[in-house]
């Protein structure tokens, strides 16, 4: 090496500069995250059920009653509050599970797919039955106060959900002696499946129109 030459030097790191970090990725998709995901959502749709309930009675119109001696008639013989309380209940299920089935798909960009599709449906079903048992609750305390009332005492009945049958006690009882037939019987769930369906159909819509195969939103088309 002669004195002509120079050796090129490499600039050394400044130690205040901090080293540039890769930008994180997608959160990485596991079946445990996924069930975790549908899990705590089917658990907040449960808790719906109870404000569900308290509309429902608030906005079904009753029927009126009248204690006489011995029983209790009604005001109007052919009154539409007979069926009414079906009827509201599996509109307010149509809505909420409209609503509840968009609102999962956009809050849960990362974790769209089947199993957020099942935690929707457990959900869903267990909302209105949350509704139905706060309904049959207050339908019970209502004829035990007809009972009870004296003679000539008007009285409002609450709506009821007449449109089902579940009984899970009678349905485990029947399949334990093997008769299926009389257990799926008791597992008619009628107007609680209403919100459910609305949820899937909903739910479902919003998956065929996505442009991602893997419908999340996290990734490049």
């Amino acid at each position: 090496m002669t004195d002509d030459e120079t050796v090129p030097l490499k600039a050394a790191p400044d130690p205040e500069t901090p080293e540039a970090e890769p930008e994180p990725g997608p959160e990485r998709r596991t079946l445990g995250r996924d069930l975790l995901a549908a899990g705590a959502l089917a658990v907040v749709l449960a808790a719906l059920g109870f404000p569900l309930a308290m509309l429902w009675q608030v906005i079904t119109p009753r029927v009126e009653y009248v204690t006489v001696d011995g029983g209790w008639y009604s005001v109007e013989t052919y009154s539409d509050g007979f069926v009414l309380g079906d009827l509201y209940f599996a509109g307010l299920g149509l809505i909420l599970g409209i609503v509840v089935a968009i609102a999962a798909w956009t809050a849960m960009r990362a974790r769209r797919g089947p199993v957020v599709l099942l935690g929707l449906v457990v959900g869903s079903v267990a909302c209105q039955v949350v509704a139905w048992r706060i309904g049959r609750h207050e339908w019970e305390q209502f004829w035990e106060a007809v009972r009870a009332a004296p003679p000539g005492v008007h009285m409002w009945r609450p709506p009821a959900v007449l449109f089902v049958d579940l009984d899970p006690g009678a349905a485990w009882g029947a399949a334990r002696v093997g008769d299926f037939t009389e257990a799926l019987s008791s597992l008619q769930l009628g107007g609680l499946a209403v919100m459910a369906l609305a949820a899937v159909f909903t739910y479902t819509i919003c998956a065929g129109w996505s442009r991602r195969p893997n419908l999340r939103s996290d990734v490049p088309e």
